[in-house]
């Protein structure tokens, strides 16, 4: 079958360019398109394939810069989950968003891991930010305006009541995402290409 996928260079440019001009119309090819499986009762996203590459070259070579991109395909990896697309891909967008984040990103890294059934499979030091205290300290202090603070704080509170539970601080996941996670995410990523592709 003829390999129709984007190339590397022009994923490569397609980064380099958004940096430059933010334009969201050249993300097209990107965006979620879900399309219906004839006679399978299903539907897939006609545009996964390319997403997760676009994501996988931005893993490879990423800045704080490209967090506006980053933030566009985590929305649409977001949307995906409500018709059960794979969550490989948006596993390692959001740890590149986790990598970059701001305080006030932990809303959408919340919504990856817990907004549908991705619970057991994203890791919860996505929303502990750069420090698990300093995250617990910023929701309280802006709890009034915004009502999902307490449901995350209850969340982190739920998790640490754990005995058994073992945290990475920041340095640590990190060093665990890119030496380790990343290499089993990009085997699913690529055993699942077929899938991705067409639905099948």
């Amino acid at each position: 079958m003829k390999d129709i996928s984007i190339k590397k260079e022009e994923l490569r440019e397609i980064i380099e360019v958004f940096r430059r001009d933010s334009d969201v119309t050249k993300l097209e090819r990107f965006k979620l398109n879900i399309a219906p499986i004839p006679n399978k009762g299903w539907s897939y996203d006609k545009n996964a394939w390319n997403r997760a590459m676009l994501i996988l070259e931005l893993f490879e070579n990423n800045e704080r810069a490209d967090k506006p991109l980053i933030k566009w395909l985590l929305d649409e990896e977001i949307k995906g989950q409500e018709i059960d697309i794979l969550y490989y891909a948006l596993d390692v967008n959001a740890y590149l968003l986790y990598k970059h984040m701001d305080a006030e990103d932990v809303y959408q890294l919340y919504n990856s891991k817990f907004g549908y059934a991705n619970v057991f499979h994203l890791d919860v030091e996505l929303i502990f930010g750069y420090d698990r205290e300093q995250m617990k300290q910023y929701l309280k202090d802006t709890i009034e305006s915004n009502p999902m603070n307490s449901e995350i704080l209850k969340t982190i509170s739920d998790y640490e009541s754990n005995p058994d539970a073992k945290f990475k601080t920041r340095s640590e996941y990190i060093e665990y995402y890119e030496n380790r996670k990343i290499k089993h995410i990009r085997n699913d990523i690529e055993s699942s290409r077929s899938f991705m592709e067409s639905g099948k």
